[in-house]
């Protein structure tokens, strides 16, 4: 697999490559004859873990408030390969393949696009996440685009209810609805709540909605910011995505070639030794 262009592009794809793990196998030379062929079966493998994701990414650009994934691969074992059953001396080592260690999320944020809504809030700055209650569950979104229900309670699209600071519901009156930069709600200027902000060690659960790991804490006013009457776009780019499909598929491309040519040595050199 073409591990080279695939790192050259790791800011751009979301797609990090570690170095090599420092230990070392052994592995007898005149056996496991497939190894390469194992190798490079994992990095197909892996490459396809890398489009599931990016393809996520991509369905996801018009996404209010989404927020991009990434992979990070590394290295397997380096198998040492040793002469004579093992026994012998050193001829060489070899790669066992790559592999998906694990995913993880850009909280950069978006772009904020006004919404003429008065009720939508875009938060300014990178960290912080709106709270919201799922029927008892509470989660997290990034996505400012609000509304009320029958019971003048604010939700989001989905209808859960947005939080305020202490963690409850929040029922706006009718009337003129006015947000401070610090998520203060004023209906005909008078406070009624403040939207809260949280921040935390966040985890996707879905439906561009977060969990928590621990305790999520409200953030200030100077560290968090929120602006009326907008939303925060997804931060995804459309195209760093696509180039890194385009990019996925040249590689796995490339590892499917590998595995054939692989494949015909190991015939011709069982025709020879028979």
């Amino acid at each position: 697999m073409n591990l080279k262009l695939r790192d050259s592009q790791k800011l751009k794809v979301d797609c990090e490559v570690s170095a090599l793990i420092p230990a070392k196998m052994r592995a007898d030379s005149e056996s496991e004859m497939n190894r390469g062929i194992n190798a490079t079966a994992s990095g197909m493998m892996a490459s396809e873990r890398w489009m599931e994701v990016t393809a996520n990414n991509l369905a996801n650009v018009g996404t209010n408030g989404f927020k991009r994934d990434g992979v990070q691969f590394t290295d397997l074992y380096d198998r040492q390969l040793v002469s004579q059953g093992g026994n012998g001396k050193p001829i060489g080592s070899i790669s066992s393949g790559i592999a998906g260690l694990s995913g993880y999320t850009i909280m950069q944020r978006g772009v904020i696009n006004a919404s003429g809504n008065p009720l939508d809030v875009a938060i300014e700055s990178e960290k912080g996440l709106f709270a919201v209650d799922t029927g008892g569950k509470t989660l997290y979104t990034r996505d400012g685009t609000f509304g009320v229900n029958s019971k003048r309670e604010l939700i989001v699209p989905s209808g859960a209810k947005v939080l305020d600071t202490s963690g409850n519901p929040i029922l706006l009156p009718n009337g003129q609805i006015q947000i401070g930069k610090n998520g203060a709600i004023a209906v005909d200027g008078k406070k009624v709540a403040t939207i809260g902000v949280w921040d935390g060690t966040f985890l996707k659960a879905g439906a561009n909605l977060f969990t928590v790991k621990g305790q999520a804490t409200v953030l200030d006013s100077d560290s968090a910011q929120v602006r009326q009457g907008a939303t925060e776009g997804s931060n995804v780019n459309s195209v760093d995505e696509m180039m890194a499909i385009i990019n996925i598929g040249r590689s796995y491309e490339l590892a499917q070639k590998s595995m054939t040519q692989q494949d015909e040595l190991t015939q011709k050199l069982i025709q020879v030794l028979q």
